[in-house]
């Protein structure tokens, strides 16, 4: 891991930016992204892109290391100037992305995909105010420049929108970003281009008009089923002066598919700019049960609570839900799907699983085995089974999940694949380790023929597998 420092320039009388990475070799796949982070950011000429003026090897206590040295910005990160749980005001959010899509326009026009755009990668100076604007703050922000820093994942991308080979920055058996912002196609592995940081652009606006990211979760696993399958939540809901027409910006830059999505950084900020021009409107949006229900399901997970405390919030928000909305409300469904996620957080399995088994029920009725909803139910309500005490039950219940699914899925399809490997886990936890391993075994070697033996897939189950065996 590169290590940076603030440092002097003694020939230049300047404060720059030094960044050293250790190198074993020279070949290294680590050495050869921190090369080409330097070429790239050589290859910008923009105030908004953090420049770079030099690049060297040194030997440093018999170590040898590779260094960068770039520009000092005087300011804060937008982390620092977004704290958990506030909000910008309309104007100054607004400010601050139009800043940030002018920044990655000639990132896109050079032919790169940022792949890490977050608030921590974003540096804010000359701010005013120094701090956090409120909601209803009127601060435009109209001072306050970014400027983007760390392209160490950044890649080259085709005309057709997939990565260039040749233009790789990182390789290919690693999955590098912050999963907080990251498009669905990163996780899914697919081809990725400008409307991969589109989309992380719609996470860090998303947070700045609301005070969180559009998906929360408590591992790698539920954030990654929540990008790429998760309802996309409203930003009215929460806060409902939000303009309709920045309302549908979101839900564009926020798009499941990359075809849905604005073509690139420069399409969006010709948005985001005449959203800025546009008048204000006063008129309220129509009521929206399930909205009201997730903002008080969003302040009680943003709150602090003791665990009971919180369990209890979360249990009247959830007979609220079962009172208020139509039975087969579908938003309904994905808001217990959170809610009980969020009792299984407050360490109330019990009555995480009491509440998800209606819905999971249900959801297999209207949809079938092999829907994604009814397929995250299932896993989910098992999970919640199986750290309540029942392991067998949890386990019992993926075996029919597994056995419904098994004409209309391929076996390494990711929802499947998640059924079988928690299957093994829970036969496992039960002291069925002789089953455990036989399904273990079989999903391995699934992904061996699908995928290849040394496929990044089949290497991350692999980790998997032993990481899981090796616990018990």
């Amino acid at each position: 891991m590169a290590e940076v420092w603030k440092a002097r320039d003694l020939r230049l009388d300047r404060t720059v930016v030094a960044k050293f990475l250790r190198i074993a070799e020279r070949g290294a796949p680590a050495a050869r992204r921190f090369k080409r982070e330097a070429r790239i950011l050589a290859g910008i000429d923009d105030r908004r892109v953090v420049r770079v003026h030099d690049v060297d090897e040194a030997e440093i206590d018999g170590e040898r290391y590779l260094y960068i040295i770039t520009q000092y910005v005087e300011g804060d990160t937008l982390r620092t100037v977004l704290p958990a749980g506030e909000a910008l005001s309309v104007a100054r959010a607004l400010h601050l992305a139009t800043e940030l899509c002018e920044a990655l326009t000639p990132v896109h026009d050079s032919g790169l995909v940022h792949r890490d755009v977050k608030p921590g990668n974003v540096m804010v100076r000359h701010a005013r105010c120094g701090g956090v604007a409120r909601a209803g703050s009127t601060d435009l922000g109209g001072e306050e420049q970014l400027v983007l820093l760390d392209f160490g994942i950044a890649r080259a991308y085709t005309a057709a929108g997939g990565l260039g080979g040749a233009g790789r920055i990182t390789g290919t058996a690693q999955l590098m970003g912050t999963p907080g912002y990251m498009a669905p196609e990163r996780f899914l592995l697919e081809p990725e281009g400008p409307a991969a940081d589109v989309y992380s652009v719609g996470c860090v606006l998303f947070e700045m008009l609301t005070g969180s990211r559009p998906y929360v979760g408590d591992d790698y696993g539920e954030l990654a089923r929540s990008h790429c399958h998760g309802r996309v939540p409203s930003a009215r809901a929460v806060r409902s002066e939000l303009p309709a027409a920045l309302e549908e910006l979101l839900l564009l830059l926020l798009a499941k598919r990359a075809g849905d999505r604005p073509a690139d950084a420069r399409e969006v900020a010709r948005a985001l700019r005449e959203l800025r021009a546009a008048p204000p409107r006063t008129r309220r949006p129509p009521p929206d049960p399930v909205g009201r229900l997730e903002a008080r399901l969003d302040a009680v997970l943003a709150a602090e609570h003791t665990p009971a405390e919180r369990a209890r919030l979360l249990t009247e928000i959830a007979d609220t839900a079962r009172e208020t909305l139509p039975a087969d409300h579908v938003g309904g469904w994905y808001l217990m799907l959170r809610l009980a996620r969020a009792l299984r957080a407050a360490s109330a399995p019990a009555a995480a699983a009491e509440r998800l088994a209606p819905v999971a029920a249900r959801a297999r009725e209207v949809y079938g085995p092999s829907h994604r909803l009814t397929l995250a139910c299932a896993v989910n309500l098992a999970r919640y089974l199986g750290e309540a005490g029942h392991p067998m039950t949890a386990a019992g219940h993926l075996a029919e999940t597994r056995t419904a699914v098994a004409d209309t899925l391929p076996p390494t399809d990711p929802w499947l694949s998640e059924v079988r490997f928690d299957l093994a886990h829970w036969l496992e936890t039960a002291g069925e380790t002789g089953r455990a391993g036989l399904e273990y075994r079989a999903l391995y070697e699934d992904y061996c023929r699908t995928y290849g033996p040394d496929a990044p897939e089949t290497s991350r189950l692999y980790e998997l597998i032993d990481r899981a065996t090796s616990e018990e």
